[in-house]
């Protein structure tokens, strides 16, 4: 992450990074049903573009830049083949909206980034490390709580219906544990959402308890003695269920925390680069197609 040049005022600068998988998910389950004029599925696509028009128009960040998710697979199913084996595969008439999505992003005119092999978690979260190393403030925009994880002084996040940001305070008012602390959290705890295992027997409460009590997953396993007598309900079979479990909770950490050296060049992660352009001229012929122009007039008129 770099500034345009030496005077750019980068400490003063911020980006917006929004998770466009999630988006269209929640899009394409929140919308209902909408064909475009050739017969295809597009409500996914359309509130989509409605919402990243909207956050634009409402925020007005100074720079904007939205991540997908390139694959189903990534190196998370190499250290654990039932990583989100859970989750059923897209409806047939939603697998087309992804490639729609990204070049519904690119003809409005904002940045945008998919890389094989990585979640647009791990994206966000690379390019959130970069910026922090720049002094450039970040705001992810996603309801995933996993990315809660990067929240510190530079970094906030946002669910993208108009929720307060969640910065350190926030983070842990609503998980019992700082931002730091969240992989832990989600170690022991585990995340049905994406089948993460964590540790059977031990749910949110116990793990929060476990954590304000010892600390982070390594200083429990290293404190197992003093479990059975601290003020947990069930303490006493606690750390019998977290001796069984040491391998789950290992791997599942391994699972959870995001990578923060995705390959992405430095070129592309300038401020200049991650600048809203304005819809391409090329953009009225495909919103024809999709037979929606909401998003289109709504940036237009900016």
């Amino acid at each position: 992450m770099a500034a345009e040049n030496p005077s750019d005022g980068i400490s003063t600068r911020s980006i917006h990074v929004l998770d466009g998988t999630a988006m269209l998910f929640r899009s394409y389950f929140g919308m209902g049903k909408f064909r475009s004029p050739r017969d295809l599925e597009v409500a996914g696509v359309m509130g989509m573009g409605q919402t990243l028009a909207r956050l634009y128009r409402d925020l007005r960040p100074q720079h904007l830049t939205v991540v997908f998710d390139a694959a189903k697979l990534n190196f998370r199913h190499e250290i654990y083949p039932d990583y989100k084996a859970n989750r059923e595969a897209p409806p047939e008439d939603m697998t087309h909206q992804f490639d729609l999505a990204a070049r519904l992003v690119d003809e409005l005119g904002f940045p945008f980034f998919r890389i094989l092999g990585y979640e647009a978690d791990d994206l966000m979260a690379t390019m959130a490390y970069r910026a922090t190393k720049a002094g450039v403030k970040v705001v992810l925009v996603t309801p995933d709580k996993d990315v809660l994880q990067l929240v510190d002084d530079n970094v906030e996040v946002l669910d993208g219906k108009g929720s307060p940001v969640f910065d350190a305070a926030a983070v842990e008012k609503k998980l019992g544990v700082p931002p730091h602390r969240v992989v832990d959290l989600l170690a022991l705890a585990g995340d049905s959402s994406d089948n993460v295992p964590g540790v059977r027997g031990v749910g949110p409460k116990s793990a929060v308890a476990l954590i304000q009590a010892l600390g982070g997953l390594d200083d429990i396993y290293e404190n197992l003695d003093r479990v059975p007598e601290l003020a947990i309900r069930g303490s006493k079979s606690l750390a019998a269920k977290l001796e069984a479990g040491r391998e789950s909770a290992f791997l599942s950490r391994r699972l959870v925390v995001l990578d923060q050296e995705v390959p992405l060049s430095d070129e592309s992660l300038t401020l200049g680069s991650l600048r809203w352009r304005r819809p391409k001229p090329s953009a009225d012929a495909f919103f024809d197609e999709l037979g929606f122009h909401g998003p289109l007039r709504t940036l237009r008129a900016i």
